[in-house]
């Protein structure tokens, strides 16, 4: 038998982690569902108007998916946390390879998926409960003759109000799935508190790079230019020219937007397995 993997081997450690889980998961996915129509419920008592409006379904989304995925995530190997349970642990008959890929599955993949399934269960039958009580008692908006007109379910893939750099590049959704990734490596490199210390090691890692990024390579730039974005850069010093605009090639910067949106995840995932692997206990 294949000492890195086998997926038989895999498929009985993935029944055994749901076994001995699911109460669990399946009580959080309530919880979430519960906190949300809570949170919607408060949102239809001071405001008859537009309570449930696009905006407010996505931010709901993607909060609970950052609060949520990021604290689940931080527990996937929280047996490391404690020697006894740590020593059992890394007794399973499993490979790291294979403790590995079960977290991704659980932590990542279904997370998603559950999270997603019970956000739509909650969010469709409220946005449609939002549009009867606009229907049956506001019509138009104060004081106008402004039709409110019903609000629409959030569409994740197709949200055109969203800011541009998320509606072409789906950035909160891939920017997600990096940051996760970054806590389930704390939940292996941190023995506990995990998800704190990680907050923390984030936000100082993010800090040095705004930091770098304002007074490393602004300060180096000719006078009057300065960064637009991350593939372009902008000299608007005189206010009769118009702008200039310098961008990197067409094919580089797409390949570093493919790199910034798929690649992430995967280079967290592998620091991780060679984390787990130098485990000792």
């Amino acid at each position: 038998m294949n000492q890195t993997f086998s997926f038989r081997r895999w498929q009985m450690l993935v029944g055994s982690h749901w076994a001995e889980h699911r109460k669990r998961y399946l009580l959080a996915l309530l919880a979430v569902g519960g906190l949300q129509a809570g949170w919607y419920s408060f949102l239809l008592l001071i405001d008859h108007f537009g309570p449930i409006n696009l905006f407010i379904q996505y931010a709901t989304f993607y909060c609970g998916l950052f609060l949520v995925g990021c604290f689940y995530a931080s527990t996937i190997f929280s047996e490391l946390g404690s020697k006894s349970r740590a020593i059992q642990y890394l007794s399973i008959p499993a490979s790291h390879l294979e403790k590995l890929l079960c977290g991704v599955l659980f932590g990542v993949v279904l997370f998603f998926i559950a999270f997603t399934v019970v956000f739509y269960i909650v969010d469709i039958p409220m946005v449609s409960l939002a549009n009867r009580i606009i229907a049956n008692e506001h019509q138009h908006w104060p004081n106008t003759f402004l039709p409110i007109g019903s609000v629409g379910v959030l569409n994740l893939w197709n949200n055109e109000w969203a800011p541009i750099v998320d509606r072409k590049y789906h950035l909160f959704l891939f920017g997600y799935f990096a940051i996760q990734s970054i806590f389930l490596l704390g939940s292996v490199y941190f023995e506990r508190w995990s998800f704190i210390k990680t907050v923390v090691a984030f936000l100082l890692f993010w800090g040095v790079f705004i930091l770098y990024a304002n007074k490393g390579i602004e300060q180096h730039l000719p006078e009057g230019w300065h960064s637009y974005d991350l593939t372009r850069w902008i000299h608007n010093g005189d206010n009769m020219v118009s702008a200039s605009l310098v961008t990197l090639p067409s094919t580089m910067e797409r390949i570093l937007i493919f790199l910034m949106q798929y690649s992430l995840p995967p280079l967290f995932w592998i620091i991780t397995y060679f984390r787990l692997k130098e485990k000792e206990v």
